[in-house]
């Protein structure tokens, strides 16, 4: 029992972190290939699919913007644009207008994507098993190919920027003469190549550690209803699970009395605990601890995806800035 429990888990894992690939040179569906000419699908769908969502929530509100009294929608996307300026206009001086279009772009996108990280973790594979897709990986930023590439872009735009703001002397005196003058014009030439190369990689590896790592948080969470011995039951435990933890919090929050605020939730949660125990309403149990860790672990992981997509448009902020910076 405990080898078939461990394949089983195993598997679940393995279905959970494969992608839908597609082979450019067989145009065939392959899986667990890691050619150059395969092609995320899953990845690059959602990417797409979540930027047409930033173009037509803040397209709308500018189409709809009035200088009378804003409505909440337009004082949503205001408060958004004001907080990403103002992030931009203390790392960035310079005269470039696109900067901070591309920081805002940049902001939402990438927070769009680690918010897909906090959908249930069955509910699209789930779907798309149903129309005979087999895998399926829903958050983009967990993909090394799409962080990279993002980073690989930032990286290209702050170079050409570079050439347009300081011209070939300007860079090519930074390459070779910077920081210890012409006589050490070889070793300067490696210190730059390794300071450039540095910036994708690592703005890149950042966010794709950070989401990959909650994305498997997420799966292991989800291996507590693996023992479940059928869809119908799983279903009612996890309604029962959630009425369960809905009367926990009621009782903690509005019920009167150290009876009703401490007493109540705490005998429920041992009555769960007993039935693990005991192993009686299996699935119950399990799905009941797997929404209390599970909605935790995603309550922390608001303040993550938030952080991770901050990161991202304060460094490429930055990185325009020192592209532009003379030496």
């Amino acid at each position: 029992m405990a080898t078939e429990a461990t394949h089983s888990t195993g598997s679940y894992i393995l279905h959970h972190l494969t992608f839908l690939q597609l082979d450019l040179h067989t145009w065939k569906i392959v899986e667990g290939s890691s050619g150059f000419w395969v092609l995320n699908l899953d990845s690059v769908f959602f990417s797409l699919v979540l930027a047409a969502i930033f173009i037509v929530m803040f397209g709308s509100a500018a189409r709809k913007a009035t200088t009378g009294v804003p409505g909440k929608w337009q004082n949503f996307i205001e408060m958004c644009i004001g907080f990403v300026d103002s992030q931009v206009k203390d790392a960035y001086h310079h005269g470039a207008r696109f900067v901070a279009p591309m920081a805002l772009l940049i902001a939402f996108w990438v927070f769009f994507m680690n918010f897909m990280d906090l959908l249930p973790v069955d509910l699209l594979p789930k779907m798309a098993g149903d129309i005979g897709v087999e895998h399926l990986r829903v958050v983009p930023s967990a993909d090394p190919n799409v962080t990279l590439g993002m980073s690989i872009t930032v990286f290209l735009i702050a170079m050409t920027y570079s050439f347009v703001a300081k011209g070939l002397r300007g860079v090519g005196a930074e390459f070779f003469f910077h920081p210890f003058g012409k006589w050490l014009l070889p070793v300067n030439f490696l210190l730059k190549c390794v300071e450039e190369l540095a910036k994708p990689i690592s703005l890149g590896l950042r966010l794709f550690g950070n989401m990959y790592a909650g994305e498997i948080i997420f799966v292991l969470l989800a291996c507590f209803t693996l023992s479940a011995p059928s869809t119908l039951k799983n279903g009612i435990a996890v309604v029962v699970a959630c009425l369960v933890l809905a009367l926990i919090i009621y009782f903690a929050a509005r019920g009167r009395g150290r009876l009703a605020r401490v007493g109540l939730p705490i005998a429920l949660v041992a009555a769960v605990l007993a039935c693990t125990v005991t192993g009686w309403g299996g699935p119950l149990a399990s799905a009941f601890w797997q929404i209390i860790l599970a909605t935790g672990w995603a309550l922390f992981h608001v303040l993550i995806i938030s952080l991770q997509a901050y990161i991202f448009m304060v460094l490429s902020v930055v990185y325009m800035a020192m592209a532009a910076d003379h030496h």
